[in-house]
């Protein structure tokens, strides 16, 4: 229920080659394996999954009211952090893209379709009997660790049901890695 001035936190942003959002259906094609980490499956038990939903509840409706909001499921002030791609113009939505799945992957990784197509092109040019290991991805192709301000473009004092929270711990509450990804000995100590 923030009201924000971005509603797509920059990081999130790809403007450099057309990239529209596909949605959540379209990542679960590849990210609901367990071999891969089923972030899909992570993501569909997390809150965040279900932001559009809450706006129905007595509790948001009751918290609309008192900012003056007849309904929070049409109210841009609530949109922008309960909805992915809020304020994107159809155009930059991939054919089936629906807002009111709630809080989408690409709130925080951003638009996915340059990604989904490089790893089909990827996977098409592998020889079908070679083992499957994880790939580093390129730079710039979709973010893989959004930055704090991906969060507090929404989780601010403006919401008005703001609580403090610790960056790091709910990155822990929210993480969903691949578990073939290697990672450098920083990076481990940091997911500790």
């Amino acid at each position: 229920l923030a009201v924000l001035s971005s509603t797509v936190p920059a990081e999130a942003q790809q403007p450099k080659k057309a990239n529209r959002f596909i949605g959540a259906q379209k990542c679960k094609t590849c990210h609901s394996s367990k071999e891969t980490g089923d972030q899909f499956g992570a993501l569909s038990q997390m809150k965040h999954a279900h932001a559009f939903e809450v706006l129905a509840t007595d509790g948001a409706k009751k918290s609309a009211k008192e900012k003056g909001i007849e309904d929070p499921q049409k109210a841009d002030a609530c949109l922008k952090c309960h909805v992915t791609a809020f304020g994107v113009p159809d155009a930059e939505l991939g054919k089936g893209f629906d807002r009111t799945i709630g809080v989408q992957c690409e709130t925080c990784h951003g638009p996915g379709e340059a990604h989904m197509k490089a790893r089909m092109a990827a996977a098409q040019s592998e020889e079908a009997d070679a083992p499957k290991v994880y790939k580093a991805l390129p730079a710039g192709e979709i973010v893989t660790d959004p930055a704090v301000t991906v969060c507090t473009t929404c989780h601010n004092k403006e919401s008005p049901n703001y609580k403090p929270f610790c960056h790091c711990k709910m990155k822990k509450e929210i993480r969903h890695l691949n578990p073939k990804r290697t990672r450098t000995d920083a990076e481990k100590a940091a997911l500790a």
